[in-house]
């Protein structure tokens, strides 16, 4: 239940005149997005001039900046207002928020303990990826999209890659500043004026379903892995020859999705964010040096320490996946089903495969989005009921089998102000802690706004 009432605290919503007006471009989907593109390219075909609406520090924010927010907003939904009095308030709340925004960025780009590595970046941009495929049905209907905006779906991460980055280093400036600290106290009087402001903007809970998911993939042969092994290793010896660059090995030759990057993976901590395996040969590395060949659940690596910047460490691969035959995927279906069965007389059944399962706690409505393949059966599930075996699809995810053991299904229903007291407690505290950080920037920083009363149209 928190964790979706969490969420609904998250998601932009125009709170009532005490608070911020807060959008979050990051949640719109493509659809809305590409409107907004669509009526910005408008605006430079009709030779807009560009105008400065803001200075900030040595920065400025541009009336295409604040018109494009205005899109935004319409494309998630908001009435653009005809009095202009009331559109000009509007525009001015905007302008705050973005000049607020670039007084966090200005000062989180100054701190250089504040990072955000490539990994982390590529991984949330292909999440967002993969969601807009899921909405579109097909990456070829997501493609024809951006193409309607004349962007190709590298310009789209590359975008989005930016505006990820930038989040996130607003987003770590904030907590390294602790905007939310716990000392700051919260009456119940306070928490239940802003539950009554804005209960009209947290819809009914819906009903969650709670339950252990088991993933079993096809395990390569003994055969595959020997052959994948001695593949790592004759590249291990190409590498040393030194007559190709690491890079070009690794374009021509990895099985990884950073191929196409010459292996790039970018800055990685040691906080398991790569599996273990990875992570651990990573750091006992010097510049310069190239691993033996590494066995993690994806196959064989080949890494390359290039850099090192404090606890940081930059870094290529090269990844040999095993073969799949026909013969292993057979062999995950019966081991899928004899899993099953084996669960359903409650038995552990770690004999068949060694397997955690996650334990997920997620509304119906989430469920097809997260796995398609489980929404149908799980609508209609009870208590205790055992799911599956269902073939996945997706990346990584070809020829894999997913069961579902249901823990728990609860009931949908209104919130009430103690489900969601804690976080409404939570969230004042962060826009206290918000206030307080943004007024002691805008004391030492310089801004100008220079918005006049003939922007209101």
């Amino acid at each position: 239940m928190l964790n979706y009432i969490q969420d609904l605290l998250i998601p932009p919503y125009r709170y009532s005149s005490r608070y911020l007006f807060i959008v979050t471009f990051l949640l719109l989907p493509i659809s809305n997005y590409t409107k907004s593109l669509e009526a910005q390219t408008s605006m430079e075909e009709d030779n807009v001039v560009e105008r400065v609406v803001a200075l900030v520090g040595d920065s400025v924010i541009l009336m295409t900046e604040l018109d494009e927010y205005l899109l935004t907003l319409e494309a998630s939904g908001w009435a653009r207002p005809d009095d202009p009095n009331e559109l000009l308030t509007v525009k001015t709340q905007v302008l705050d928020q973005l000049v607020n925004q670039q007084l966090i960025l200005l000062e989180a780009i100054k701190d250089t303990t504040l990072t955000v590595s490539e990994v982390e970046l590529e991984g949330r941009v292909q999440q967002e990826v993969d969601g807009q495929v899921r909405q579109f049905g097909t990456t070829n209907r997501f493609q024809d999209a951006l193409a309607e905006q004349n962007m190709t779906v590298a310009q789209f991460r590359e975008q989005r890659k930016n505006m990820i980055r930038r989040d996130l280093l607003q987003e770590r400036y904030f907590a390294k500043s602790g905007t939310g600290d716990d000392g700051v106290i919260i009456t119940e009087e306070e928490a239940r004026a802003f539950f009554e402001e804005n209960r009209s903007q947290i819809p009914q809970a819906p009903a969650t379903i709670l339950f252990e998911n088991f993933i079993l993939s096809p395990v390569a042969n003994d055969e595959s892995k020997a052959e994948a092994l001695a593949e790592a290793e004759r590249l291990l010896q190409l590498a040393m020859l030194g007559e190709q660059t690491f890079a070009e090995i690794a374009t021509r030759f990895s099985d990884g999705p950073s191929a196409q990057n010459g292996g790039e993976l970018g800055w990685i901590r040691h906080d398991g964010s790569m599996v273990p395996e990875f992570e651990e040969e990573a750091f006992k590395l010097s510049p310069g040096r190239v691993s033996s060949p590494v066995e993690t659940e994806f196959g064989y690596h080949l890494i390359l320490l290039e850099r090192v910047r404090g606890g940081e460490r930059r870094v290529r691969h090269i990844l040999i996946e095993p073969d799949i035959l026909e013969s292993d995927i057979e062999a995950a279906e019966v081991r899928a089903q004899s899993f099953v069965e084996k669960l359903g007389s409650g038995e552990i059944p770690t004999d068949i495969v060694a397997v955690t399962p996650d334990t997920l706690d997620l509304a119906l409505g989430q469920i097809a989005e997260i796995s398609p393949e489980y929404a149908a059966s799980m609508v209609t599930a009870q208590a205790g009921d055992i799911i599956g075996p269902i073939e996945l699809t997706g990346p990584r995810m070809e020829n894999s089998w997913g069961i579902a053991k249901i823990i728990e299904m609860k009931s949908g229903g209104s919130s009430e102000f103690e489900d969601v007291r804690e976080l409404i407690e939570e969230r004042l505290r962060s826009i206290r802690g918000a206030e307080s950080l943004i007024e002691e920037l805008r004391n030492r920083t310089f801004v100008e706004i220079r918005l006049l009363p003939t922007d209101s149209s």
